[in-house]
């Protein structure tokens, strides 16, 4: 029998416990303790008679405990109470993705020194395996590339405005009633919740760390539904796109950003809180997981695997040799890679206004593929219109430039997309 204690009780925390009362899978172990703020507050979510404690050492530091999960989120208290539980002997599972991507190196050293497992399967997509698949399905293999939808919250944002032509602020409304966004969402649609997951997952593909802290990064919040609807006609949908390359010299190519994928590309059928990850080896080609990325269910799923895992002695223990111990993986300079951009500008409703902004584009040997005004009342002179535009290849340190002298030249705020591959 092994013996459990869980830190943090909130919706993930309720169904791993509950998990633990009722999944025949999980007779093999024994909740002991369950690590609250308010040991005296009721908790009708949890089974009746659930032992809590608000002294985080009744869990760290039981000689009964074999393994402690940590599920309380944030950085500083779980690094703390998890470096604990390490040091004093205990195996380790946790979903905390922030914690993982800032402090991994330390915990796994840890773990490693200790001789002892650290499951963290939970901490990205939820309820798809996409860390057993990395750790163990692929580790013979060379990843030359990977690319994810990450986040459910943004995915199902732009989901609703692509089938509903639903307004971007009537969409986060429902999705925060639902309960599918905090009421301060700004992680998840600013892209940092996505480059928090790329980074593990980064890491794990390419075998050293890929710090997330250092990842270019744009999110959702500036789209509008113009841009859904324009992408749609030129055969494009918009998702927002983990996506990671080895690069020459073994660098990695990172960025978290909303990218046009066309219709035909595997992620763009993802749906509403959906996620998916494609990753690209050199002797399987490609391989495609998608399901249920987040949520309290598919989460207790994940954890009571990895606890499965250590229980039946299968538990990973890292080595000198695992990912978050081999250093820093040196990244590539993003503002060099080249490509194809979509931009929906605000020009000036003048004339020479258009020859103006292709002399811009003219100026850094930026060719254009497209251009389309679209009509819009007649407005009062001076006032700015939206100027939609599609670049052939060019970096993005070219692009930065002509925007730049396009700001200076009075125009409004500027969207811009990179264009995906098929």
């Amino acid at each position: 029998m092994t013996t459990i204690g869980v830190a943090g009780a909130g919706s993930i925390g309720a169904s791993l416990i509950r998990l633990l009362h009722t999944s025949p899978a999980a007779r093999s172990l024994r909740l002991k303790t369950v690590l609250v703020r308010d040991a005296a507050r009721p908790r009708p979510e949890l089974p009746a008679g659930t032992p809590l404690t608000a002294c985080p050492a009744e869990l760290t530091d039981d000689p009964q405990i074999d393994v402690v999960v940590e599920l309380l989120g944030g950085v500083e208290e779980p690094f703390r109470i998890v470096s604990r539980a390490l040091s004093q002997g205990k195996a380790v599972v946790t979903a905390n993705k922030n914690l993982l991507a800032e402090r991994g190196p330390e915990l796994f050293a840890l773990a490693a020194e200790r001789r002892l497992p650290l499951g963290y399967e939970a901490s990205v997509c939820a309820g798809i395996p996409i860390i057993r698949t990395l750790e163990e399905a692929l580790r013979a293999e060379r990843i030359t590339a990977l690319e994810g939808i990450l986040n459910g919250t943004s995915n199902y944002l732009l989901t609703r405005m692509s089938e509903e032509r639903a307004a971007y602020a009537q969409c986060l409304a429902d999705a925060q009633r639902l309960g599918l966004a905090e009421p301060d969402p700004t992680y998840d649609v600013s892209g940092q919740d996505a480059a928090c997951k790329a980074g593990i997952l980064a890491t794990l593909a390419f075998g050293a760390y890929v710090d997330c802290r250092r990842l270019p990064v744009t999110g959702i919040d500036g789209l509008g539904l113009e841009d859904v609807r324009q992408a749609e006609v030129m055969g494009y949908r918009i998702k927002l796109v983990a996506a990671v390359r080895r690069a020459a010299g073994d660098r990695v190519d990172a960025e978290v950003a909303a990218v046009l994928l066309p219709l035909q590309h595997p992620l763009a059928s993802i749906r509403m809180e959906c996620n998916a990850v494609r990753i690209e080896s050199e002797g399987l080609g490609e391989t495609l997981l998608a399901g249920k990325g987040a949520g309290p269910a598919p989460t207790g799923v994940s954890l009571l695997a990895d606890l499965l895992d250590i229980a039946a002695g299968r538990g990973r223990i890292p080595t000198d040799g695992h990912p978050f111990l081999a250093g820093a993986a040196e990244l590539a300079d993003r503002q060099a890679s080249a490509a194809r951009y979509y931009l929906r500008l605000a020009v000036a409703d003048r004339p020479g206004t258009l020859a103006q902004v292709a002399g811009c584009f003219a100026s850094q040997g930026i060719s254009l593929a497209s251009v389309l005004q679209p009509e819009v009342p007649e407005l009062a002179g001076g006032s700015l219109v939206p100027l939609i535009l599609t670049t052939h290849s060019t970096d993005r340190r070219r692009l930065d430039l002509v925007l730049a002298a396009l700001s200076a030249a009075g125009c409004g705020r500027s969207v811009v997309l990179r264009i995906g591959e098929h």
